[in-house]
């Protein structure tokens, strides 16, 4: 446990994230937003849906075969992770990704709510959940880590099937409701192992 907890809050990401909390905070309480507290379900409800879509058509979206800046951040984003799941490095996502993540956020949650000022509630439940997400996916990785429950057993070892058995399911890192409605919440006996699960797109460093 100490370990799993020494990595997560010394990692640049993670400080990032809590001081965009802080922050986000800060401005929902200095603004007197909490009123609009019921937009964070928006977030409770679509973070299945999204971390999905997110993993399958951003992550995994084929690698850029011109060599050069797209190409290597792709790498650093997702394909050097699946090449190298042990490298601590690799398991969390670079800052830049998360600040282009939030900005996008911030202004669909802005148009939802028709106020820039509202579009902060929403954002700050994502990056509580955000938080949520780091924090569980490096526990995937953690060897040493015992989950506390029967379900997160169960994810860790569906997350394990999609980094080594096969990379096309099991796309859920905090959950697998997205997996169970959308149909990809598979074991190994229901689909064949990919020769590709640790080589997205034919990377191989």
């Amino acid at each position: 446990m100490r370990e799993i907890f020494e990595d997560y809050v010394t990692h640049g990401t993670v400080q990032f994230l809590f001081v965009a909390l802080a922050a986000c905070t800060y401005a929902v309480e200095t603004l007197s937003l909490w009123q609009s507290w019921p937009w964070m379900l928006v977030v409770i409800a679509s973070a299945p849906f999204f971390e999905w879509v997110t993993h399958k058509y951003t992550l995994h979206r084929p690698l850029s075969e011109t060599p050069g800046f797209w190409r290597d951040y792709q790498i650093r984003l997702h394909h050097g992770h699946h090449l190298h799941p042990e490298r601590r490095d690799l398991q969390f996502a670079p800052v830049s990704g998360i600040i282009v993540m939030f900005i996008q956020l911030y202004l669909t949650y802005a148009l939802l709510t028709w106020s820039w000022t509202t579009a902060l509630v929403p954002l700050l439940a994502s990056i509580a959940y955000y938080l949520a997400y780091e924090w569980i996916h490096l526990a995937h990785h953690t060897q040493s880590y015992k989950p506390l429950t029967a379900w997160g057993n169960a994810l860790r070892a569906a997350h394990m099937r999609h980094h080594f058995h096969n990379e096309n399911y099991n796309w859920g890192i905090t959950n697998g409701l997205g997996d169970v409605l959308l149909g990809t919440w598979k074991n190994t006996g229901e689909v064949e192992k990919s020769a590709t699960a640790k080589k997205l797109s034919g990377y191989e460093g």
